[in-house]
């Protein structure tokens, strides 16, 4: 049975523990032995046979003393909230759900005395103080409890593990080396709750139903979306950790993932790792500072220029395994880029961006050329099977010019009309762009 078929059985029935068995025989055939053995732990966790119980921990054994090197660990870091009922779900909910993970670390700010006091009792945890502390700091601080082997799974402020999210980000860590973190997703969030159980229970039916097997769910990006995120260790260990300076958790994460890609690490968006996030009062004030600070630091905004262009690639109708040559004029930070690279693996990408900031960012993934594209460019005549123009022409003072110069790069056959032919150019100005030039 091939892993598409594997992944069709787990959407019949996500808690079947024999589908994930065969999942982990399949990576163990194919030579990817960490997510063999996720997929080995997971069908444990889900177990409901005592036979097979019996077995199945047999088998963890033995890759236990045979491929200690090779079996990814990880920690859990659940930030504290001030009321003690939402902590309580939380807490309980996350212990639940930890699968293999040994080490789960409380970072409490100690805002409630309630919280801490209830908190002193558990022994499932490591409490860890972190009064006073920005959120990089504390990440920083509670990551030191860590084993030094264990990945570090830094969960949202408020959030809570949801059924196969642990092992689904887990699973996504490990698809390939180039990439460094994994990013969940989460709901809009939800304030002014008396009744936490509920919603988690609501929400795990969910999860039950979505967070299901397949690495088509993934998708590169270049900041996470919410503040759940699995981060490598042997990665994070050549960082220098999160930053201290910022004063939200979204930010010192974001800035974090600004650092993998000075690794040439990538962060993937896993829409599969569902978890649920209840709503906390946050300081707006807080948030923009950190904007502000996240520019003065990357030369960056958050708000502009991170995110890829769905409309326009969606025109690029080429099989997903062609091996396309794509110019992307205005790449920004690479968002675009990126998101064609995860669609045609194949493709040959290159960028032009004259912001400074954004282009010290896509270059550090792609070969981008820092410049105007009204001025000379060096590239092979008819190299191109796409040039991709999003929110550029209307900031050229010759575009007609730009478009003539631009022609020379394409392969035979680009044209611009509302009819595509296999090679052609992409304008987001499209009338526009048939008044100045018809290619």
């Amino acid at each position: 049975m091939n892993i598409q078929d594997l992944h069709l059985e787990a959407a019949k029935n996500s808690r079947n523990y024999k589908t994930y068995e065969k999942m982990g025989n399949y990576y163990h055939q194919n030579g990817n032995l960490k997510r063999a053995y996720l997929c080995y732990a997971h069908s444990l966790f889900l177990c409901n046979s005592e036979e097979d119980t019996k077995r199945l921990t047999e088998v963890i054994k033995d890759w236990e003393e045979s491929h200690l090197d090779e079996l990814p660990k990880a920690a859990l870091i659940i930030p504290s909230v001030p009321d003690l009922n939402m902590m309580k779900a939380i807490l309980q909910t996350c212990v639940l759900s930890r699968e293999d993970v040994k080490t789960i670390i409380v970072s409490d700010e100690e805002v409630s005395m309630e919280v801490t006091e209830w908190l002193k009792e558990q022994k499932d945890i490591k409490l860890v103080s972190v009064k006073g502390l920005t959120p990089g700091a504390a990440f920083n601080k509670a990551c030191e409890q860590a084993e030094k082997q264990e990945d570090l799974l830094a969960l949202g402020k408020g959030s809570v593990l949801l059924p196969h999210a642990l092992f689904q980000l887990r699973m996504s860590l490990y698809k390939d080396e180039s990439i460094g973190a994994v990013n969940g997703v989460t709901n809009g969030v939800v304030f002014g709750l008396t009744d936490f159980i509920t919603p988690i229970d609501r929400a795990s039916v969910y999860a039950d139903e979505h967070n299901l097997p397949g690495d088509e769910q993934m998708d590169p990006v270049l900041i996470p979306s919410c503040c759940t995120v699995l981060i490598r260790r042997d990665v994070f260990d050549k960082t220098d950790g999160f930053d201290k300076n910022y004063l939200t958790q979204e930010v010192s994460q974001k800035d974090f993932s600004f650092q993998l890609l000075k690794l040439k690490k990538i962060t993937y968006l896993c829409h599969h790792g569902y978890v649920y996030t209840f709503g906390l009062e946050q300081s707006n004030q807080a948030r923009w500072y950190d904007y502000n600070h996240f520019y003065e630091k990357w030369n960056v905004r958050l708000n502009y220029s991170l995110f890829p262009r769905p409309d326009i690639l969606a025109l690029i109708k080429d099989p997903a395994d062609t091996p396309i040559n794509v110019l992307d004029v205005g790449c920004a930070c690479g968002a675009s880029l990126l998101a064609i690279k995860n669609k045609f693996p194949k493709s040959t990408l290159h960028g032009i961006e004259l912001d400074e900031g954004s282009w010290s960012i896509s270059s550090l993934i792609f070969p981008v050329t820092q410049g105007n594209v009204e001025e000379t460019l060096d590239y092979e005549d008819g190299y191109f099977d796409y040039i991709i123009f999003g929110d550029v022409l209307e900031h050229l003072h010759q575009p007609a010019a730009v478009l003539e110069n631009m022609k020379r790069y394409l392969k035979p056959g680009g044209r611009n009309t509302c009819e595509y032919s296999k090679h052609h150019a992409y304008f987001n100005c499209q009338q526009s762009a048939k008044r100045i030039l018809d290619l």
